[in-house]
């Protein structure tokens, strides 16, 4: 072999191993980010209940507040470590979507504006009064001007003015024209001094002129800033005096859309720009606001008859005691510690929902959730996955698994009942709707298509035996191939009926339309399926359609 043909080989195998350290580092981070979060989740949200019950203005209320504020500056550099890393490992790409540009970044400056009023200082907004539908990476975006926002707000003394304005260049109407927009953030805070202008990227740097100890920065988010910056094709400039302020320019090209599919909107994003906002230091009189938003459910708003069955798959134990705390006085509660467990306790049980950590051991919560929507008997369970990965990427791969709902660490306590809370009711009233109606429609019961092939498979076993007289709820069960209590809680859970209701209903549909097609008499109707006393059927019959058998051929 040639001395070239040797170098090539030496070459590549030296890229090889460069790519397998930078992915083994990249897993490095984004699992010991997951070991950081699970503990922060147990920090953050007893604050908020603590904070919650507190008395406004008290010793113990401003102390939760300054736990509680430091505990997301934590949060927020882990995050963007994370960022960092995965900028070096060449993984973290662009994921433009249509959106409208202004919507989000007035959005985005109203979650500085309590924090601005609450130190006086001026906080100014210059957006052009348009509506600019756009190509970009909403969570990139987002990411670079809570950055400039919270910078500006940290060196800024209380009194000063802070300025955000936007601008657009070179707009043309036509589609997918190249735009430029323009962001500036003005302050007029403490200045940074001409000697380390040039150092304020770099990553870990932190300038010695800080008055302040406790708004001295990480020297993570400037850096960071720049990185999301240059992905985006753009630049960033900053002009500044020491003692005078810092004007910050962004620069980024994008392109014009035409059909405003916006990312921007979605229910997830006003949750994540507060939580920044609230990184960089937030109102003691911010936190009622929070709670606000996200008001969790009155303790007996889904007591009605039987509890709910909720089912908690968690392998950190005190993450899912304190998870169940919050669930005990309105549902049944069950605890799992891994994936496998959950699956094999989700058969045995039939829960009406499951809360699943995504990073488990045996089985992690994207392949539960893949295997539940999978086999009929579990397919029709709402499940909401926790999980410490921010990235897009991660969230889209937990929603292709079937996964209904999807929760970033730390979370909110209030935000997990809310949206438990709306699973559940959601499922209880499609129930209700149909349950109503007299024709049972797979296609319009179902929720996922293995439902809808499930009850299209239930459906044709009763006809196949509407006539035999002893085809009871127990051999429906036999037939159906599922235990009394999963084939009872997966017919409640659909149709609002346990399995023999269901089997009676459906008997007297199809009676109700042999009657009006004149097929028969009320008693040979009867027979033909599977009744076989006359005065039970009469009194199921009314019972269902508030007429007698003969009153309803008559109608």
């Amino acid at each position: 072999m040639s001395n070239e043909r040797l170098k090539m080989n030496a070459e590549r195998l030296e890229t090889q191993e460069l790519f397998d350290q930078e992915q083994l580092r990249l897993s490095f981070f984004a699992n010991i980010s997951h070991e950081f979060k699970t503990p922060l989740t147990l920090i953050l949200a007893p604050l908020e209940t603590l904070l919650a019950t507190a008395q406004p203005e008290s010793k113990e209320h401003l102390l939760y507040l300054m736990m509680q504020q430091n505990a997301r500056r934590l949060l927020n550099l882990i995050n963007q470590l994370l960022e960092l890393s995965k900028l070096e490992a060449g993984s973290l790409k662009l994921e433009p979507t249509p959106g409208e540009v202004m919507g989000l970044l007035r959005s985005l400056a109203a979650t500085f504006a309590p924090l601005a009023e609450n130190r006086r200082i001026d906080f100014q907004c210059r957006l052009p009064e348009v509506e600019w539908i756009a190509l970009f990476d909403s969570d990139k975006v987002e990411k670079i001007v809570v950055n400039l926002l919270s910078n500006a707000c940290k060196f800024t003394p209380d009194g000063g003015t802070i300025l955000l304005e936007v601008s657009v260049s070179n707009v043309e109407k036509n589609e997918q024209t190249d735009t430029t927009l323009i962001i500036e953030v003005t302050d007029n805070g403490i200045g940074i001094e001409e000697d380390q202008l040039a150092n304020i990227f770099d990553r870990f740097y932190q300038g010695n002129h800080f008055p302040i100890r406790e708004r001295e920065s990480s020297g993570i988010g400037l850096a960071l800033t720049k990185e999301l910056v240059e992905l985006h094709g753009g630049s960033i400039e900053v002009d500044s005096k020491s003692g005078q302020g810092t004007c910050f320019c962004v620069r980024l090209p994008l392109k014009t859309a035409i059909e405003p599919l916006s990312s921007t909107r979605n229910p997830d994003f006003f949750l994540r720009s507060f939580t920044n906002a609230l990184a960089a230091g937030q109102p003691e009189n911010s936190t009622s606001s929070w709670r606000e938003i996200f008001q969790p459910p009155a303790p007996n708003a889904l007591v009605v008859g039987d509890k709910p069955l909720l089912l908690i798959v968690e392998d950190n134990k005190e993450l899912s005691a304190f998870i169940a705390l919050h669930f005990h006085s309105a549902y049944k509660v069950l605890e799992v510690s891994n994936g496998m467990l959950g699956w094999q306790k989700a058969l045995e049980t039939i829960p009406d929902i499951i809360i699943s950590d995504l990073m488990m051991p045996e089985m992690d919560g994207i392949e539960l959730s893949r295997m539940l929507k999978a086999d009929e008997r579990t397919s029709h369970i709402p499940i909401i996955l926790l999980t410490a990965k921010t990235a897009q990427q991660s969230k889209i791969e937990g929603l292709q698994s079937g996964a209904d709902d999807y929760l970033t660490k730390p979370f909110s306590t209030a935000e997990l009942q809310l949206r438990v809370t709306n699973l559940v009711e959601g499922r209880k009233r499609l129930r209700e709707r149909y349950s109503r109606q007299i024709s049972l429609q797979p296609a319009q019961l179902a929720v996922t298509p293995a439902d809808e092939k499930f009850l299209k498979r239930v459906i044709a076993i009763i006809i196949d035996h509407i006539d035999e007289v002893d085809f009871t709820a127990e051999s429906f069960e036999r037939e159906v191939g599922m235990s009394h209590v999963q084939l009872y809680r997966k017919m409640k859970s659909l149709t609002n009926q346990a399995p023999g209701e269901f089997l009676r209903n459906y008997r007297l549909q199809q009676a109700a339309m042999l009657l009006k097609a004149k097929h028969g008499n009320v008693t040979e109707v009867a027979y033909t399926v599977g009744f076989t006393s006359l005065a039970y059927f009469t009194r199921c019959f009314k019972e269902l359609y508030g007429l007698t058998p003969s009153e309803y051929i008559a109608d």
